[in-house]
């Protein structure tokens, strides 16, 4: 719905040029005040969602996109229009909040492919809404927008009524138990008592050294700064779509159109459409049987071979029909990656920050689009023309090893195993029976909580050598 709402919005910009009689660079700092609002709130909404939930915050997001649609048809002025099309970037940030959610709800398996069926509706988004809102703009640009707000309605109206906070499944709890937070682990060694002192000791220093490039096995909530190399790849991948946005349509009309503005204009609408059935497509029929037969990072380096090709075969495309083939091959090349980039960000953070750790992603990707329509715009009129398409071949070429280079966490536990070690920590009800009674004596503190941690790690050893074995 939100792809929906700003496809609608999109064809309108020549009607809100000839309204308010704007020059092309006060239309093209429309959607610069968009997407300046989405990097500075995404991030925002990601922590709020962690926070609070992911319930309400996109209640909250969708209620402003909603708001925000309907005073951009009411806008009286130009200056009400910019301000309306800000909240519109600021509440829009929901796409790093759904994957949140679907983290939050999936295993590790399920995840990839669970976010690429978010993009195929992101993909339907795409075919529906350009051709809905330029079917609508023959009556002005404020009827496309009043039908999009009633849709952003009832957008509203399903999510307050259908959609749950996720809750937290056994898997997290037995993660929790497993690796405990800091606190808890003090709170219990100073006691020399409980399961989390054990389990704290049996991991060690040297496990949070080793997996330092990740939060998830820690459970601290930060940011590891292998997430850096996932930001980067997502900023030269969206680079690359934004500058696909805004040069291609020149580019059919002066190389294959011969400057017939209708016709490379009606190309144009139809290889968007092209784009969006390839991408949807993609998501049901071929990102989840690929991922099963070769893997994750195989099928990132194979998007980055198709990526790369898309973009060179229409660099060099001497008719409409090979450009469009060539920009299927790569739009198919960017679908067999998105969704492993942001499957991979929320394996190697914490749950406590999936909300924060999508929204910078977002936020890395908004700020590709502010700067790419200026930076390809005038790459596009001073050089050669198809500089634009080998500058994105090139930029794939960096990102999928950036995305290869990301360091994996300790594999997680299969169900079998979540269930035989919930069990046997249960059973473990306080202080074994062998750990001898510290109470009353003169030791040194550090060595009480040194004799403490041998005999329970001795004790748990023997506890849990059965299930080991069974394992």
């Amino acid at each position: 719905m939100d792809m929906l709402n700003f496809g609608i919005v999109f064809p309108l910009l020549p009607s809100i040029a000839e309204e308010f009689n704007a020059s092309a660079m006060q239309v093209g700092s429309l959607a610069t005040f968009f997407s300046v609002a989405q990097v500075i709130f995404t991030p925002v909404l990601g922590w709020a969602s962690d926070k609070f939930g992911r319930r309400p915050v996109l209640l909250i997001a969708v209620a402003g996109t909603t708001a925000s649609t309907v005073l951009t048809g009411a806008a009286w002025n130009f200056t009400i229009m910019c301000v309306a099309r800000a909240i519109n970037g600021a509440s829009g940030g929901t796409v790093g909040i759904a994957n949140a959610y679907i983290a939050d709800v999936t295993n590790s398996i399920e995840k990839p492919t669970y976010i690429s069926y978010l993009q195929a509706c992101n993909s339907v988004g795409i075919i529906i809404g350009p051709a809905l809102g330029g079917a609508l703009s023959r009556w002005g640009f404020a009827l496309p927008c009043y039908v999009s707000a009633a849709l952003s309605g009832l957008n509203f109206l399903v999510a307050l009524f259908f959609l749950v906070e996720p809750r937290s499944s056994q898997r997290e709890a037995a993660v929790n138990l497993t690796h405990p937070t800091p606190d808890e682990g003090a709170q219990e060694g100073t006691t020399g008592t409980g399961i989390h002192e054990n389990v704290h000791s049996a991991v060690g220093s040297n496990a949070r050294l080793r997996t330092r490039a990740s939060s998830v096995d820690t459970g601290l909530d930060y940011i590891p700064c292998s997430a850096g190399l996932l930001f980067a790849a997502g900023f030269l991948f969206m680079l690359g779509f934004a500058s696909f946005e805004s040069v291609t349509g020149y580019y059919l009309m002066d190389r294959l159109f011969n400057h017939n503005k209708e016709t490379s204009g009606q190309f144009y609408g139809l290889l968007f459409t092209i784009a969006g059935i390839a991408m949807l497509l993609t998501a049901l029929f071929i990102y989840k049987p690929l991922l099963g037969c070769i893997g994750e990072f195989p099928t990132v380096a194979l998007g980055g071979v198709f990526r790369c090709a898309g973009f060179l075969g229409m660099s060099f495309a001497t008719s409409p029909v090979l450009f469009a083939c060539a920009a299927i091959v790569q739009v198919v090349g960017g679908n067999l990656i998105s969704p492993t980039t942001s499957s991979l960000l929320t394996t190697i953070c914490s749950k406590k920050i999936y909300g924060k750790a999508l929204g910078y992603q977002q936020s890395f990707q908004s700020v590709a689009r502010i700067f790419a329509p200026t930076i390809f715009g005038y790459l596009y009129d001073h050089y050669d023309q198809r500089l634009t398409f080998w500058i994105n071949a090139a930029t794939t070429v960096i990102a999928v090893p950036l995305i290869l280079a990301v360091p994996r966490p300790a594999s997680p536990m299969n169900a079998q195993e979540v269930e035989q070690n919930c069990d046997s920590l249960e059973r473990q009800k306080s202080v074994p029976p062998t750990l001898p009674s510290l109470e009353g004596t003169e030791h040194h503190p550090t060595l009480r909580r040194q004799l403490s941690r041998s005999a329970t790690e001795s004790h748990q050893s023997q506890s849990l050598q059965p299930v080991v074995e069974d394992a």
